[in-house]
């Protein structure tokens, strides 16, 4: 008996055909099966398929149709992205979904965020809405929080932090429910530099490398909090502070081999449309927009995440 491992198509599972030696050496001389080889057990027989399947996606083998939807998740991942954070959670959810394993997922998903927030930091930067001088600290904070984080989620696997995560995310929702009036800056930030730097900064960004997923609103939550800025101000620098974590991860990912380089820049190019869309939302009508798209993208974010434990 001979057990052989074929690919049907680049977003379904392989399908495993068990077939008498004799009809297979008829089989294989068609060249449609990807390998022949004696029964091994069900752990080998994935980490082989693995490999052969990394392989493929790196060779463009996706189809048309397949791209197309990526983009239009990418989209409207971006627009969200900008508006409140949260949009991850889209892509990150699409790009399993279509089969790619949590790695790869991962280090793609950070290709193409990379799109939202370079062009949102971009944007607000030309009409002088972010004084670059004036975060540098916290923008290279998050650069090497987030590195940290990235080393370590490919060694480690963050299962208390996943169950943390959707109870995070509701208090956040909760606090924009109830918190009084957000579109007033604070005269004075409540804490100093430094500790902004490490708190928002180091402590977000290690989160954005570790798992990524709500880490706009956090960084949002933390302008509002920490440095006294007015929600639609804080959901500006969110965005570029965001830009340095997610270099930071690509970086450490590339290291690290899981990039699917052609799907990320197809998704690449969506994100920065939708990005594009959601900076000019953020500054025509910000304070009304970003507080409700905050608390209903966190809220669906928790409910996925329960669902998905439970």
């Amino acid at each position: 008996m001979v057990v052989f491992r074929l690919i049907t198509s680049p977003v379904t599972s392989a399908v495993t055909l068990k077939i008498p030696v004799r009809k297979a050496r008829s089989l294989t001389e068609s060249s449609i099966f990807l390998s022949e080889q004696p029964v091994y057990s069900e752990a080998q027989h994935k980490d082989n398929f693995m490999i052969i399947r990394q392989k493929m996606m790196d060779t463009s083998f996706m189809n048309f149709s397949y791209f197309a939807i990526m983009f239009m998740v990418a989209l409207l991942a971006g627009f969200i992205n900008v508006v409140s954070g949260g949009g991850g959670f889209l892509s990150i959810g699409a790009l399993l979904l279509s089969g790619l394993p949590p790695a790869n997922a991962l280090a793609t998903n950070k290709i193409q965020s990379l799109g939202s927030s370079l062009t949102s930091g971009i944007y607000f930067l030309r009409r002088g809405h972010i004084k670059v001088q004036q975060h540098k600290y916290v923008f290279l904070a998050a650069f090497m929080g987030s590195a940290l984080g990235t080393t370590l989620i490919q060694f480690i696997e963050p299962a208390l932090l996943k169950k943390l995560l959707p109870v995070l995310i509701i208090t956040v929702a909760v606090y924009f429910i109830f918190a009084p009036n957000l579109t007033e800056p604070k005269k004075k930030p409540p804490v100093s530099l430094f500790l902004f730097s490490l708190i928002c900064g180091a402590g977000v960004g290690f989160y954005d490398g570790f798992l990524g997923a709500g880490a706009g609103s956090f960084y949002t939550l933390c302008y509002i909090l920490l440095w006294g800025y007015s929600i639609d101000k804080a959901q500006i620098h969110s965005n570029f502070i965001n830009l340095a974590s997610n270099i930071a991860s690509i970086v450490f990912f590339i290291f690290g081999g899981k990039m699917i380089w052609s799907l990320g820049l197809v998704m690449f190019v969506g994100q920065s449309l939708g990005a594009r869309l959601g900076a000019t939302v953020v500054l025509a009508r910000g304070k009304k927009v970003i507080r409700p798209m905050i608390v209903i993208v966190s809220i669906c974010i928790s409910v996925k995440m329960l669902l998905d434990m439970y």
